[in-house]
């Protein structure tokens, strides 16, 4: 089920009742309030007689209308004469470069103000090309971008899984370990410096920390068992993670500075795939404690557990948004399929965003509006992205087996 994006999403009752608060999604400055922003980025110029550089420029120039049109903020239009029928603020976009730098302008449509400028350096046009995207965003809209976030995985080499990363829009694939092992659950940490995932060492599977500045690795976690599905607590300070060394799998949190272990579940049902509300009050898991598979939220210090998930038989890999109002999380359908559904933490509403394969491993975009997830539907597992309401999924990477995705926080 699709939902059209033009107002902000806050609450999800809302979104299920098709009640969405007006004017929520976008902008926060008032100035530009009604709606999407009407923008046109027009042929960025330059003085130089550079065929090096003039292509320099419309790979820019592209990359830009790519990332501003998928932040869901602004309608991308060719042309300012486009602008006269409309009734949403609209501004234009120039961009004036030498080879070593390029200076962009915002104006507005109607009075022709001036909103902002700025020059940047063409050392890595890629790299410039998100970062002049991600100010357009937040000068316009008061929010954050995403267009400098990367999404770290998991990915089948000939040396085992390997973790991996690429920038969100699928580029600059690289990988990060090339050992042979099996890396898995990687989970950015929230200074976006540090992955946690596991791996097996001898007879157990730990949990390691991976520094991204130099690729040091550290052990975390190395309990008797299994030590797996980590995941990061809002503030960086404590993760959540599942343990095995009493017996069957239970939920645990563990001070990163204190290295105190406190267990949150108690019971002969296994219980996985933590996953914090960004309040930290909270947190939904996995546990088949009725008899199969379903999502669960308790408190942080594991008391008031109530069910969220009754339809269906199997669900699993909850992934809270970043905003609270939002879980995703994959459900095992009657054609034994893997579909993604969102539901609220609050009032049980579930809605199916996917249709086509088997889809697993939601993992949100730190503003809340995207998911990235893998897929079968080519044929294999790949990566894919896709709105926050299940629309205009885009395939990621190509040829790369892949799984276990986790969408990076902001870049700071």
């Amino acid at each position: 089920m699709n939902f059209i994006i033009n107002i902000k999403r806050i609450t999800i009752v809302a979104v299920f009742a098709l009640t969405i608060r007006a004017q929520e999604v976008y902008l926060r400055l008032t100035d530009y309030g009604g709606g999407k922003i009407n923008i046109a980025v027009l042929p960025f110029t330059t003085k130089a007689a550079s065929d090096k550089l003039f292509t320099r420029l419309k790979n820019i120039e592209g990359i830009i209308k790519n990332d501003l049109e998928y932040s869901l903020y602004f309608n991308i239009l060719s042309d300012t004469s486009l602008f006269s029928n409309s009734e949403s603020q609209s501004v234009y976009l120039t961009g004036n470069a030498t080879p070593d730098s390029i200076k962009i302008t915002i104006k507005d449509f109607s009075s022709k103000k001036i909103i902002h400028t700025q020059s940047y350096k063409l050392t890595k046009p890629r790299e410039t090309a998100h970062k002049i995207s991600d100010d357009i965003v937040a000068i316009l809209t008061g929010e954050k971008g995403i267009a400098q976030t990367k999404i770290i995985f998991s990915c089948i080499t000939n040396r085992g899984k390997q973790l991996a990363i690429i920038d969100y829009d699928g580029f600059n694939f690289t990988l990060l370990t090339d050992k042979n092992n099996y890396y898995l659950f990687p989970a950015w940490a929230p200074d976006c410096q540090r992955i946690l995932f596991s791996t097996y060492a001898r007879d157990r599977l730990n949990i390691y920390l991976y520094k991204l500045s130099n690729r040091e690795i550290s052990l975390v976690s190395s309990f008797r068992g299994l030590n797996f599905a980590p995941c990061w607590s809002p503030d960086g300070s404590r993760i959540c993670l599942s343990l095995t060394k009493d017996g069957n799998a239970e939920i645990y949190i563990l001070d990163l500075d204190s290295k105190k272990l406190r267990r949150l579940t108690h019971n002969q049902a296994i219980d996985t795939s933590p996953t914090f509300s960004p309040n930290s009050r909270e947190i939904a898991f996995v546990s088949d404690r009725a008899g199969n598979p379903q999502i669960y939220i308790m408190d942080i210090y594991g008391s008031n557990v109530r069910r969220l998930t009754y339809h269906g038989t199997y669900n699993t890999s909850p992934a809270w948004s970043p905003r609270g109002d939002i879980i995703a999380y994959v459900s095992r359908e009657k054609d034994n399929t893997q579909q993604i559904y969102i539901t609220d933490p609050d009032d049980y509403a579930p809605v199916r965003l996917t249709q086509n394969g088997d889809n697993e491993e939601p993992s949100w975009s730190p503003d809340g509006l995207h998911i990235v997830f893998s897929s079968n539907r080519s044929g294999q597992y790949e990566l894919y992205t896709m709105n926050w309401d299940g629309s205009r999924p885009r395939k990621l990477t190509h040829d790369i087996v892949a799984n276990a995705p986790d969408w990076s926080p902001f870049v700071k």
